[in-house]
């Protein structure tokens, strides 16, 4: 994903259009700062720019353009040099044609403008996604913060059915840490879906009531439904998914504690180093 700068684009096109100023008799130092522009701008959209690739009919306007302005800049006699009125003409007549395909190409590109989601902010959607989750996830869950991005920028691409197969994604870590928490040491179920957390949890008495119950709630209205392919979420219901999702990791969080930090790798135990070698070379650790 990368972001367009509307605002570069804007820039390139004014640098083009400074050819329009020229004069006929004006040396070439004075139409130093116009011409270097457009030489400039030409060579940004073609060879450094991320739209390089979606500007092709242009490309062949924009060279002859180019092609122009570098045999200007490049005389020998450049700064005292004047510009001939045929020279005017030409320089305005190709960026005219280049101007005029640019902006046919421009109009194809494909550049969207990202609705708003209910109150959410798009920027935070797309960029940080774990804003949607309790600020407390980072430390108690590391592990969900690559599915909470992608529940942002899914919602924010009206990707609903995504959004809630990730918020489900996050919900189900928290879940199994939290049954690690309160389940007094017991193993997992084996088939570790929410269903059947909340289903061992309510058996064996362990963990908050109104969180088994809501993971119960969770699972029947929500999840269950989301694994048939004939259905596919809105952004209202994907919203909704989000709400509930909070409802059950806001508690889970409370009595979650922090997730260990990991600094490395444990240094290396060469204590019994010795005794490996001996055991190997039978004794004997003479050079052979």
């Amino acid at each position: 994903m990368i972001r367009t700068n509307a605002a570069w684009l804007i820039g390139i096109s004014e640098s083009i259009d400074a050819l329009d100023g020229l004069e006929a008799g004006q040396t070439v130092l004075d139409a130093i700062r116009a011409l270097f522009g457009a030489q400039n701008a030409l060579e940004q959209i073609f060879d450094q720019s991320l739209y390089r690739d979606h500007v092709r009919a242009c490309r062949a306007a924009g060279r002859s353009l180019h092609e122009q302005i570098s045999g200007l800049l490049s005389d020998a006699n450049w700064a005292e040099r004047k510009l001939e009125q045929y020279e005017v003409a030409g320089l305005k007549n190709s960026k005219a044609i280049f101007k005029t395909v640019f902006m046919a190409d421009l109009s194809i590109l494909p550049l969207y403008i990202i609705a708003p989601k209910d109150t959410y902010d798009v920027s935070l959607l797309i960029e940080a996604g774990i804003k949607l989750f309790p600020a407390s996830i980072m430390d108690k869950a590391p592990e969900v913060e690559k599915d909470a991005r992608e529940v942002g920028r899914a919602l924010a691409y009206e990707l609903a059915t995504a959004c809630g197969f990730h918020t489900f994604r996050v919900t189900e870590s928290l879940v199994r840490r939290y049954w690690d928490s309160v389940s007094e040491g017991r193993v997992r179920p084996k088939l570790q879906t929410l269903g059947n957390f909340a289903a061992e949890m309510e058996k064996h008495k362990v963990g908050d009531a109104r969180v088994v119950e809501a993971i119960k709630q969770m699972t029947k209205l929500h999840r269950n439904p989301l694994i048939h392919p004939e259905v596919i979420l809105t952004v209202e219901e994907a919203i909704g998914i989000i709400g509930m999702a909070r409802s059950v990791i806001g508690p889970m969080l409370q009595v979650l504690p922090d997730a260990p930090t990991t600094t490395g790798a444990a240094p290396l135990d060469f204590s019994s180093f010795g005794e490996l070698v001996a055991d190997y070379t039978g004794g004997d650790l003479s050079e052979s």
